[in-house]
C-alpha cells in the first residue's frame, strides 16, 4: 500500500474517533505541505513528534544527505521550552535520477519522526520547530516553516498521528554492526580523481532492486553507490572516494542498506591506504 492510499485508510478508519487533535496547521510550499504531529502522552520517557511532508505528485524532498544534487533538511528547535533533546529519525529512502545527477530522496507522503525528551517529565513540553528544506520537481525551490505544538504527560492519544508516525518509525533503519550489516567487503582500485570504493553485500535473492545509500563525515560531497552487478545474494556496488572528508587515518563510511522491507544502516571505518 503506498503511501497517499494508507493516508486515506487511516483517515476513512479513526476519522469518526473521539480523539483529541496533536497537529498543527498545514504550511503549504511549493509542490506540497508540512506539518507538526505528535502522538499523544510519553512513552517511556519521550514523546513520539514527526514532521510529515504531503508532496504534489512528480515532487519529491531529501533526506539527510541529498546526494549528488539536493538540500538536506535542517531543524532548529532552540526556541522550544523543557526540551532536552529532539532526536529527529530518517525513514529508508530512495533514489531519484534527473538524466545528469541521482539524488536520495522522499516523495508522496512522508513523516520524519522526531523522539522528544524533556527536561522535566512532570512539566509540558513546548516543542517550537523552525525548518529548512529543498523539494523538486522541473525545479528545485526552498522550503520552510515555523511549527509550535504542546506536548504534556497527561495528553490523550492521536490514534490518526500516532499510526503515521509509527508506520515511518519502523521504517527508520536498525543500526547494527558485522555481519548483520550485510556487508561483506569494502575494497578499493584506482579511478580517474580517487580511488574507488567496491562495496560487496550480501542481498535478499528475491529482492528485485537492493539499493545502498552513502554518507561521509561532516563536510563530505560523496555520490551515490552504483548497482556494478547481482548474483543471486551477492550484490555489488561502486562509490567514488572523491568528495570523501578524511584525515591522515583515513575516513568513516556510514551504509544505509535497503533490501526489500529490511533497512540497516552501518559505519565502516576506511583505513588511509584504502583511500590512496
Amino acid at each position: 500500500m503506498n503511501r497517499r492510499l494508507f493516508l486515506l485508510f487511516a483517515w476513512l478508519c479513526l476519522a469518526s474517533l473521539p480523539v483529541k487533535a496533536a497537529t498543527t496547521d498545514w504550511v503549504s510550499v511549493t509542490g506540497g505541505a508540512v506539518r507538526l504531529l505528535a502522538a499523544g502522552p510519553m512513552e517511556g520517557g519521550t514523546y513520539r513528534a514527526g514532521l510529515e511532508f504531503s508532496l504534489d505528485p512528480g515532487w519529491h524532498t531529501y533526506w539527510r544527505y541529498p546526494g549528488e544534487a539536493g538540500v538536506p533538511p535542517t531543524f532548529d528547535f532552540s526556541g522550544s521550552q523543557n526540551l532536552a533533546t529532539a532526536d529527529v529519525r530518517y525513514p529508508a529512502p530512495g533514489r531519484y535520477n534527473d538524466g545528469f545527477s541521482t539524488s536520495i530522496v522522499y516523495d508522496q507522503n512522508v513523516v520524519l519522526p522526531i523522539l522528544v525528551t524533556p527536561k522535566d517529565p512532570q512539566a509540558p513540553v513546548r516543542l517550537k520547530a523552525s525548518l529548512f528544506f529543498g523539494i523538486c520537481k522541473d525545479i528545485c525551490v526552498p522550503g520552510d516553516g515555523e511549527f509550535d505544538l504542546a506536548l504534556a504527560p497527561m495528553d490523550h492519544e492521536d490514534k490518526v498521528s500516532a499510526m503515521l508516525i509509527d508506520r515511518d518509525l519502523a521504517l527508520v533503519p536498525q543500526t547494527v554492526e558485522g555481519p548483520a550489516s550485510g556487508i561483506v567487503s569494502i575494497t578499493s582500485e584506482p579511478g580517474k580523481n580517487a580511488p574507488v570504493l567496491k562495496i560487496t553485500a550480501n542481498v535478499d535473492p528475491d529482492t528485485s532492486e537492493p539499493g545502498l545509500f552513502a554518507e561521509g563525515p561532516e563536510g563530505s560531497y560523496i555520490g551515490v553507490p552504483a548497482l556494478q552487478s547481482r548474483n543471486g545474494s551477492t550484490a555489488v556496488w561502486t562509490l567514488s572516494a572523491n568528495g570523501l572528508a578524511r584525515t591522515d587515518e583515513g575516513s568513516m563510511l556510514t551504509l544505509v542498506l535497503v533490501d526489500g522491507d529490511k533497512a540497516v544502516e552501518s559505519r565502516h571505518p576506511l583505513s588511509a591506504d584504502l583511500l590512496n
